[in-house]
Order: structure tokens, then C-alpha cells, then sequence
């Protein structure tokens, strides 16, 4: 079958896999979506196999293509994209085909229809977007909220407390592919993560873990999170460090804890924080 969203440069033979799907963007909150789709990518030695089409998924103007230029001559042009990946696994594991690319600005119902056919032409079993948001809750909260296909995902979600979402308003890309999955009888889920608004420019290796454990169990594969948690107790002392330093970010975790200890929280109600009110830590260095 012919695509015109997605190039592919071979067919991979792949046993009932499960899709996979990271986008940087919108729903990269400390970019726990799209990383850990490229670990899984890194740690299981996966195979590109095919890339996103970026003309027919990106404004240039909006996500320009990067160019390489020396000694005043030109070496290369990358658009925007990302690229699927074939993941085969030993016989005690499911295969995985797993996307790591740009959030697509152009053609949302296209790419997410030939997601959908590709899934169902390799004969999927299960498609998985992750997402993550800024919301109010504190760094070492392991909040992870989910939408299905209405396939019964309860017994892990339960044993995560994994929170079942519910939402009405503007929606992102990933309720597209999953709603592409229902109407076609694929199961599918949409996890989300929920990040920390006082913490930027970092990557929550602590949220990769909790959401490493869940898919471990939901697929069923043998996801390694030693490497994470080795990255996220380091940067943990880092944050810990910086709240005892700065007054004014201390109070502002100690206000979320108050509330959660009183039961006024209303974080995942508010599905997300308010700009305005997101605080980088780079504010509170010297």
C-alpha cells in the first residue's frame, strides 16, 4: 500500500506488534514522551525502516528544515520529520514498531488514517501514543492519565493508578490516532504525564520510569530502567538542592503539597497548568 504521509523504505516483517507513538511538540512536557519512545528505540537496537513525509506534515514556515553550511558551501538540508523504527524482539517479548517524530502541523487525519492502515497491514495488536503536560503537581508525583479505545486496560491501570481521563475541549493529534483506532477495532491508549510546571529544560527520567513499568506490562515487553533511574537520582539532588536554596520556589512546592493534603488539589481537573504560572528553574540559579 501506497502512503503519502509516510515514506517507507521497506515493509518490516514483524510479528503482531504493538505501535508505539513519541511526538515532540505540543505534548512533550520535559520531553518524557518523545524520549522515551527513542529509548526504547536505543535500548532494543531498533531498525529504521521508513520516515515521516515532511511536506506533506509540516509548515516550513513554522517548523523550518535545518541546513548544514561550511566554508560557504552547502552539505545538507533536513526537514522537519521523524522516523519509524522496527523493533524485533526475543521469542518471550512482542515485536514494536515505534515512532519518534515532530508533532505534524499539516494533514492531522491523513497521517493519523495511515498510521492506523500501516498498523493494521503488519498486523498490530495495540497502539500506544504518549504524552506529557505541565500541570501542578510535584516532581516526585509519578501522575500518569489515560484515554482507551474502550479496550479494558483496568488491572495495570489500577496497579499504577493510572487516572482515567476526562476532558472536553481543543485536543491534540494523539485523540485522533487513537480515534482512528477504535473506529478500525484496533485497542489502543493514550497515556499522559503529568510534569511539574516549576521544573524546564530538563527531562523527567522519574516519569519515563513509572511510564517504562506501565507499558512493560500493558504490551507485554521487557523495558531496562536501570539507565533512567541512574539518570534521575542525580538530577534529583540537583532539584532537591535548588528548593533548599531559593525561599520563593520552596513555597511554591510546599502550597501543592498543602493542597493535596488538604484536598483541594486540582491538578489533573485542570488538565494542565496555566502558562502564566509555569516557573523555570533557571529563574532561581545565581
Amino acid at each position: 500500500m501506497e502512503y503519502t504521509t509516510i515514506q517507507l523504505r521497506e515493509m518490516p516483517a514483524l510479528s503482531s506488534p504493538t505501535m508505539i507513538i513519541g511526538l515532540r511538540g505540543w505534548g512533550n512536557a520535559l520531553d518524557v514522551s518523545a524520549d522515551m519512545a527513542a529509548y526504547l528505540v536505543d535500548q532494543n537496537n531498533g531498525q529504521s525502516i521508513g520516515r515521516i513525509h515532511s511536506d506533506a506534515c509540516y509548515r516550513y514556515d513554522e517548523n523550518r528544515p535545518l541546513t548544514k553550511i561550511e566554508t560557504g558551501e552547502i552539505k545538507a538540508i533536513h526537514g522537519p520529520g521523524g522516523h519509524l523504527y522496527a523493533v524485533h524482539s526475543n521469542r518471550d517479548d512482542e515485536d514494536l514498531l515505534i515512532l519518534v517524530a515532530d508533532e505534524p502541523s499539516l494533514n492531522w487525519h491523513r497521517f493519523s488514517n495511515e498510521l492506523v492502515d500501516l498498523a493494521l497491514n503488519l498486523g498490530a495488536r495495540a497502539v500506544f501514543t504518549l504524552g506529557s503536560m505541565f500541570d501542578h503537581v510535584l516532581h516526585t508525583d509519578r501522575i500518569i492519565s489515560a484515554a482507551t479505545t474502550g479496550i479494558d486496560f483496568s488491572r495495570v491501570f489500577k496497579r499504577y493508578g493510572v487516572v482515567s481521563i476526562n476532558y472536553h475541549g481543543p485536543t491534540a493529534i494523539h485523540t485522533l490516532i487513537l480515534d482512528g483506532c477504535r473506529k478500525r477495532g484496533i485497542a489502543g491508549a493514550s497515556l499522559w504525564c503529568h510534569c511539574p510546571a516549576y521544573l524546564q529544560g530538563i527531562t523527567h527520567h522519574g516519569l519515563m520510569i513509572q511510564l517504562g513499568r506501565i507499558l512493560g506490562e500493558m504490551i507485554p515487553f521487557s523495558i531496562r530502567t536501570d539507565e533512567l533511574q541512574t539518570r534521575w537520582e542525580a538530577l534529583e539532588i540537583q532539584i532537591q538542592q535548588l528548593i533548599s536554596e531559593n525561599p520563593k520556589l520552596e513555597g511554591i512546592i510546599e502550597e501543592i503539597r498543602k493542597k493535596k493534603r488538604e484536598g483541594a488539589w486540582e491538578g489533573i481537573k485542570q488538565n494542565g497548568s496555566d502558562q502564566g504560572n509555569v516557573i523555570n528553574l533557571e529563574d532561581f540559579r545565581d
